[in-house]
């Protein structure tokens, strides 16, 4: 996969592209925002598919895109409380919420889910994410649309700074 993006006046453009079986995939669209797709065929006498995402992206590269900086990009964490390690039922919960957020923000343009750790009271899903305040946004719908928003909480850190919390859930009663 290739992610490329430019800084469009105010706004922050996105670009991505993969194989898979031999079919060229296009992305694109404004950073939070779920944008425009397109599939390609590659064609047979194409020996090597990889060629045809380079040639795709040739000219958004000649018009300023670039790959993302990875010290530009914000830290958001997603976080709910567990009884002190966490059970089976927590892990399931973290797969679930890193799966739901690999789609809600990569069919944003906005970034990836990075991992997730449970321990010492929380779970926690790391992510690294282009624009935090529509990151915050895109999981806070995607959370609600799958029933997994109680109790949440987002945290960002911008560069070396201490995560600080931008939104929480209400706490799940009972």
């Amino acid at each position: 996969m290739l992610k490329l993006y430019k800084k469009e006046g105010g706004s922050l453009r996105y670009w991505e592209a993969w194989v898979h079986e031999r079919v060229l995939t296009l992305h694109w669209g404004t950073v939070g925002e779920v944008g425009e797709q397109k599939e390609l065929p590659i064609p047979p006498e194409e020996e090597d598919p990889e060629l045809a995402l380079a040639e795709a992206a040739g000219p958004l590269v000649d018009d300023g895109y670039d790959e993302p900086d990875p010290d530009a990009m914000d830290t958001l964490i997603v976080q709910y409380d567990v009884e002190g390690p966490g059970s089976g039922h927590d892990l399931e919960k973290r797969v679930a919420v890193e799966e739901l957020l690999t789609d809600a923000l990569g069919w944003t343009g906005n970034g990836e889910v990075e991992g997730g750790e449970q321990g010492d009271g929380h779970l926690r899903v790391h992510c690294r994410v282009m624009d935090a305040d529509a990151a915050v946004r895109a999981v806070e719908l995607a959370l609600d649309s799958e029933d997994l928003i109680d109790g949440a909480t987002v945290w960002v850190a911008r560069g070396d700074e201490a995560p600080r919390r931008v939104w929480s859930a209400p706490k799940p009663q009972g």
